[in-house]
């Protein structure tokens, strides 16, 4: 599951480095904390301290990567495979007049593509009153920190990371409505719009599938920008290929480059409306049966594989996380609490003593310090 808020954060930015390991940002004079430890920005994971309350919120996960963005805090690029922290830093395109410094914010987050993920920074000067936020940048890196594109826009645009390809940038405000779908990899505008989401005629994307073909609030899914009808239901993400459609029909996979149905049941539903779905380490979709209860089907054939004992109310299922062998849920009457499914058989695991941070390629559990690390399903057993 990408595991990121809905929309964007503006979030302060104290000072902004080259994209590098972050003691590669400091002068080298930091004197020690009171627990010993550098003041120098972190370097590694061990160095970060998260705010556990905020960890699934400020987390964005995609491939072994992971974007946070924190309020006070600098935005974080987290390469997990290599235990190493990284900081973006925005170059204005030529001609610009906009010259990023300490006074300014940022915020990000993270989208595959076919190409590898791309990381989109927002960045902009300082401001009180979203109605005269003067001018932003928005970029796209690769994780390592190579600039592939910059825009400038509007102070009020907000981008939403949750797809796979290209992503969605709105704006808020007083001249709220205008929406734009962006490639991911190339910062080209693929379709743009006017209309308030309270607009019943008003066309708007949703989620984005892949480059050019969007779900839309009005459960169809079109390939853009000539808003082509493609597929009609509710979608939610797996990958690049496949896409879950929830219809009339019930609940369906559907291959995206044809739009041909692999399989179709008529007795199950969404667990929730996802940006991911299915944990492709295990093969297993995440559903509700008729009574309200997990069900895990096999993402290949749509058969049941598991059904949980855990009954509607006892879960929240609102926004699942999904994937590296995990489903994890909210507790029903305790949304502080994680419930851990093995996302193979079904079973329930302890709870974990901290917070779950899951991403289809890693695992991160961030303990009541705000420490993260990189565990596995059999840590939780």
């Amino acid at each position: 599951m990408r595991t990121t808020t809905r929309g964007s954060r503006l979030l302060a930015l104290p000072v902004l480095c080259l994209l590098l390991p972050l003691t590669a940002c400091g002068d080298g004079d930091h004197a020690d904390g009171r627990d010993g430890r550098s003041d120098a920005a972190p370097a590694t994971m061990a160095d970060l301290r998260w705010d556990i309350d905020d960890a699934i919120a400020t987390a964005d996960a995609c491939d072994t990567w992971v974007v946070r963005a924190d309020i006070g805090e600098q935005l974080q690029v987290v390469d997990v495979a290599n235990d190493r922290v990284l900081l973006p830093k925005v170059t204005p395109p030529p001609g610009s007049d906009l010259e990023p410094d300490d006074r300014w914010l940022t915020d990000g987050g993270c989208v595959p593509t076919p190409d590898g993920p791309v990381v989109v920074v927002e960045t902009q000067d300082l401001f009180t009153d979203i109605a005269d936020a003067p001018p932003k940048l928005v970029a796209g890196l690769t994780p390592e920190g190579e600039q592939l594109w910059v825009r400038e826009e509007p102070g009020q645009v907000l981008g939403d990371y949750d797809g796979t390809g290209s992503f969605l940038l709105e704006r808020l405000g007083p001249e709220a409505g205008h929406w734009a779908v962006v490639d991911a990899r190339t910062g080209a505008t693929v379709a743009e719009g006017e209309g308030d989401r309270t607009d019943p005629d008003a066309r708007r994307p949703s989620l984005a599938l892949a480059r050019d073909l969007v779900s839309t609030l009005e459960a169809t899914v079109v390939r853009l920008p000539g808003w082509s009808p493609y597929l009609e239901g509710i979608a939610a993400g797996v990958d690049a290929d496949r896409v879950l459609l929830a219809g009339a029909g019930g609940l369906s996979l559907v291959r995206l480059a044809d739009a041909a149905t692999l399989w179709q049941r008529g007795d199950v539903s969404y667990a929730a409306v996802s940006a991911q779905a299915a944990d492709l380490t295990t093969g297993i979709v995440l559903a509700t049966d008729r009574e309200g209860h997990p069900v895990g089907l096999d993402l290949a054939t749509g058969a049941t594989r598991w059904t949980s004992e855990l009954e509607r109310g006892e879960v929240n299922l609102a926004d699942p996380q999904v994937g590296s062998g995990v489903v994890v849920v909210r507790d029903g009457a305790d949304i502080d609490r994680q419930v851990v499914l093995d996302a193979a058989t079904g079973e329930r695991l302890p709870e974990p003593d901290g917070t779950l941070v899951v991403g289809q390629e890693l695992l991160l559990l961030v303990d009541d310090e705000g420490r993260p690390s990189s565990i596995t399903v059999d840590d939780l057993r």
